[in-house]
């Protein structure tokens, strides 16, 4: 399952949240269910970025969420992120970040 989550920096914040990003970025690739992660610059603003990480499937990406890991990059994108777009899957649309909090807060029935 794709996650692509599209990043603009509050104001003089890009560097601080693309390093926030990028020290998070080893925790990711060793999860168990990360198949692969990649960040991306947007070649016509470069102010704009993408994270993109492939995981093995929805649970993944919930235990994902769920995990401090998760916690910490979803305070990352709050507080420095100005707009944010994410899109789960390859199929689906853009949404905002409020999906991925959806995700790690709800509950299985």
């Amino acid at each position: 399952m794709g996650l692509t989550i599209e990043l603009r920096a509050r104001s003089e914040k890009f560097q601080e949240l693309r390093q926030v990003v990028l020290a998070l970025l080893p925790p990711i690739r060793k999860e168990d269910d990360c198949i692969e992660s990649r960040i991306f610059n947007d070649m016509e603003n470069d102010e704009i970025f993408l994270l993109w990480i492939q995981w093995r499937d929805a649970a993944a990406l919930k235990r994902y969420l769920r995990s401090g890991s998760g916690s910490a990059i979803l305070g990352a994108i709050d507080l420095l992120g100005e707009k944010v777009r994410v899109k789960i899957g390859a199929e689906n649309c853009w949404e905002g970040i409020e999906t991925l909090k959806k995700i790690r807060n709800k509950t299985v029935c």
